[in-house]
């Protein structure tokens, strides 16, 4: 890594630790990386932490295969217990924040996270990551209200989706639809970064249609269009798309577990790319996804040992009559006057 990359790095922690999550003096701050996480990252992070008179434990978990991805090792879950804040920076492995034991932590607000998982620096230096993070967390914050109002949501585009399902009631991290726009300074809080976006497990049994994946794909290469047909919650069809139906078709068969419609997720965040990387652009304001596989974190009952995400392009978003987006424009005029 050159001298500027690294100056990059130690801008980029402070404001992390000291902007995002807020971290105090005597607090235990764990960063948990693998062996591919650039090094740079995590040890700007750790002397972040230091150099606002925080402890912080850097944790090496071994690189997991996608199945596996979110398993933490023991001594890992047991040095949750007594950490204030977790920063997940894995690489080639899944977010920590999806394990079982973090997502406990954060209901019994013992605990606040941020994941910069699957990245690289470039990635936490541009697009999304520039946003005013103060202002997204106040979109976030309106749109979930209008979102828990609600009784349904449906989803539309010009491919072809029509989607619909039950809005889920019973609140996880303290309310029904959760903000993820970067800020989690209070314990129970959860975000990423770069970040964007408000999400929820949809009620059971109700998301029912057909869903047009036309954007990039967690674990997945290419971005060929294919059809995922939907009933009483769960993928009962698949078609199109070539080796993407192929590689979805292979995950079914092994992990039955994976045809549970897990999230659904509203991008929120105005400097996301559009670049063919799931992570940037689930996170693009007027992008959808819709998540199989496990609903853990989102305050559900089903596990699997994937959650992947699948992005939508150009979604028309109805909550209940409201549109909320129209062909990937958020109606953000409708959205401050209906809070105010």
């Amino acid at each position: 890594m050159n001298r500027q990359r690294i100056i990059d790095a130690i801008d980029l922690a402070h404001r992390i630790v000291r902007q995002h999550l807020s971290v105090q003096p005597g607090e235990n701050v764990l960063i948990v990386a693998d062996p591919e996480t650039e090094m740079e990252i995590y040890l700007a992070l750790a002397g972040a932490v230091q150099s606002v008179g925080a402890e912080f434990t850097v944790s090496l978990m071994p690189t997991r295969g996608r199945d596996r991805a979110t398993y933490l090792t023991r001594p890992i879950e047991h040095a949750l217990d007594a950490s204030d804040v977790l920063i997940g920076v894995t690489k080639a492995s899944g977010a920590p924040t999806y394990a079982r034991k973090v997502a406990q932590l954060l209901s019994a607000k013992k605990i606040r996270a941020l994941s910069m998982v699957m990245r690289e620096l470039d990635n936490y230096l541009k697009g999304a990551a520039t946003a005013d993070y103060e202002e997204l967390e106040d979109l976030g914050q309106r749109v979930a209200g209008l979102w828990a109002a609600a009784d349904e949501i449906r989803i539309e585009t010009q491919r072809g989706t029509r989607f619909r399902a039950g809005v889920t009631k019973e609140p996880v991290m303290g309310q029904p639809v959760i903000v993820e726009c970067g800020l989690a300074r209070e314990p129970g809080r959860e975000a990423a970064f770069s970040d964007g976006e408000v999400s929820q497990r949809p009620r059971a049994g109700t998301a029912e249609g057909k869903l047009v994946i036309d954007g990039p794909v967690a674990g997945m290469r290419g971005l060929d269009p294919f059809e995922v047909e939907v009933e009483g919650g769960e993928v009962v069809r698949i078609a199109g798309g070539g080796n993407r139906t192929r590689q979805l078709a292979s995950v079914f068969a092994r992990l039955p577990c994976a045809k549970h419609i897990a999230e659904i997720g509203l991008g929120l965040n105005p400097e996301a790319l559009h670049n063919g990387d799931f992570e940037e652009e689930k996170k693009a304001q007027g992008n959808v996804h819709v998540a199989l596989g496990d609903d853990i974190f989102y305050g559900g009952s089903h596990g699997c040992d994937i959650h992947w995400d699948m992005v939508l392009y150009d979604a028309t978003v109805w909550l209940d009559d409201f549109p909320l987006f129209k062909e990937g424009k958020l109606q953000l005029e409708e959205v401050l006057e209906t809070t105010r």
